[in-house]
C-alpha cells in the first residue's frame, strides 16, 4: 500500500530530476551517443577497407577462381569433378586475338575466350562491373570490354550492333563481322572479347587441346597441396595457382585485436563512468527520498527510467550519424585510399548490418550494467 501511494509520487520526482540535471543529462546522453556512433564507424571502416582490399585482389586477378589446369584429359576433369574440397569448376578456352591496328599504327591488345556458365558466373563476374547486354550465345555474337571497345574506337556501344574483326584463332587467320551483345567495364588493362560456344565447336576448339578448367576450392592452401597430389598429371601438365599471402602477419593482427579490445574498452568506460558519477551525485538525495517511504525498489526504477531515457534518446541518435559518416565519409575515405594509391580500383560500401546491431546492444547492456552498479 505504501509503496503504491508513493508511485506518483516517484513519478513526479523523475520528471523534476531530469528538469533540474539538463546539463547532466546531455553530458550522458551525450556519451551514450559517442560510443555507438564510434563504434559503428571504426568497425564499417575496418571492415569496409578488408573488403574493398579482398575486391581489389579479384579484380586484379580477374577471377575468383583458386587454381588452373591446361589441357586437362576426360579422366583427369571426371577425378577433379568428383573431389569433394572442389567447390566450382569453370571451363575456358583461349581462342586468339584480335590482329588489327588503331589509327596511330599500334596494334590492338584484345584477346578472345570462351567461358562456360560457371566460369562466367561464379569466378569471373565479381572481378568485373556495369556489365550490360548477355554472354554470347550464337555464333556470330560477341561481348567486349570497355577497353577493347576503347581501342576500336567505339565510345557509345549498342546491343546488336555490328562490329567486324580480324583476328587469329587456332585455324589461322579470320575475318568476320560480329553482332555485340553486351559490354562490360574490366581491370586487367587488356581488352577482353567473349564468344560463343557454338563458335568454339564450329571452330574445333576441345578440352584436350585447348581447354582450362578453373577452380574454386574449398580451402587455401591446403587444398591446392592435396589436389597437387590426388591428380595424377601429365609431364607436360602442372597446376597454376596463387597461393595468397595472408595480408596480415600474426602481429598485425594482434594489433587489430587490441584496437577492438581499446575502443570497446573505451566506449564501455566512458558510458560507464559517466551514468555512474551522475547516479553517484544523487546518493544523497535518495537517502532522503528513502527515509520518507520510497522503497529500495522504488528508487532503482527511477535510475533505470532515467537511464533507459537516455539510452532511447542517445543509441538512435549515435546510430544515424555513424550511418551518414559510412555512407558519406567512408566512401570518401576509401577513394582517397585507393586513388591516391594509384589504384584502378572503385571503392565500394559494403551494408553490414551486424555491425549496427552489436553496436545497439553494446550500447544498451552498457547503459543497465551503469544503472545497476
Amino acid at each position: 500500500m505504501h509503496a503504491s501511494r508513493n508511485k506518483k509520487a516517484v513519478k513526479r520526482v523523475e520528471k523534476g530530476m531530469m528538469k533540474a540535471n539538463r546539463i547532466r543529462n546531455l553530458f550522458a546522453v551525450f556519451a551514450i551517443i559517442l560510443t555507438t556512433f564510434m563504434i559503428t564507424t571504426v568497425f564499417s571502416l575496418g571492415i569496409n577497407y578488408a573488403e574493398n582490399m579482398k575486391l581489389m585482389q579479384v579484380r586484379t586477378e580477374g577471377t575468383t577462381a583458386d587454381v588452373s589446369l591446361a589441357m586437362p584429359t576426360k579422366a583427369q576433369e571426371q577425378q577433379i569433378r568428383d573431389l569433394e574440397y572442389v567447390k566450382t569448376v569453370g571451363t575456358q578456352y583461349m581462342v586468339g586475338s584480335v590482329t588489327e591496328k588503331n589509327e596511330e599504327g599500334r596494334e590492338l591488345s584484345i584477346v578472345l575466350q570462351y567461358y562456360d556458365n560457371t566460369e562466367w558466373e561464379e569466378h569471373y563476374q565479381e572481378a568485373i562491373k556495369d556489365l550490360e547486354g548477355k554472354y554470347p550465345s550464337d555464333e556470330n555474337e560477341i561481348m567486349l570490354s570497355e577497353d577493347a571497345l576503347s581501342q576500336l574506337g567505339i565510345t557509345e556501344p549498342k546491343l546488336n550492333m555490328e562490329i567486324p574483326l580480324s583476328y587469329y584463332d587456332k585455324n589461322g587467320e579470320q575475318g568476320k563481322t560480329f553482332t555485340l551483345s553486351g559490354w562490360f567495364h574490366s581491370y586487367t588493362g587488356t581488352g577482353m572479347g567473349f564468344v560463343s560456344e557454338e563458335y568454339c565447336k564450329n571452330a574445333g576448339y576441345t578440352m584436350a587441346e585447348d581447354g582450362v578448367l578453373s577452380l574454386s576450392l574449398k580451402k587455401m592452401p591446403d587444398d591446392f597441396i592435396r589436389i597437387q597430389r590426388d591428380v595424377e598429371l601429365n609431364e607436360n601438365q602442372s597446376f597454376s595457382g596463387a597461393v595468397s599471402m595472408k595480408s596480415s602477419s600474426g602481429s598485425v593482427i594482434a594489433m587489430e585485436i587490441l584496437l577492438v579490445f581499446f575502443i570497446i574498452g573505451s566506449g564501455y568506460l566512458l558510458i560507464y563512468n559517466v551514468l555512474y558519477i551522475s547516479i553517484s551525485k544523487d546518493t544523497r538525495f535518495y537517502g532522503l527520498m528513502k527515509t520518507m517511504g520510497t522503497t529500495q525498489a522504488q528508487i532503482k526504477s527511477l535510475v533505470k527510467s532515467q537511464a533507459v531515457k537516455f539510452a532511447c534518446i542517445g543509441i538512435p541518435i549515435g546510430i544515424l550519424l555513424a550511418t551518414v559518416v559510412s555512407f558519406g565519409i567512408v566512401p570518401f575515405v576509401l577513394n582517397q585510399g585507393f586513388e591516391e594509391g594509384k589504384s584502378m580500383m572503385d571503392a565500394e560500401v559494403f551494408f553490414h548490418p551486424l555491425i549496427y546491431i552489436l553496436s545497439i546492444l553494446f550500447s544498451a547492456v552498457t547503459v543497465w550494467v551503469a544503472c545497476n552498479a
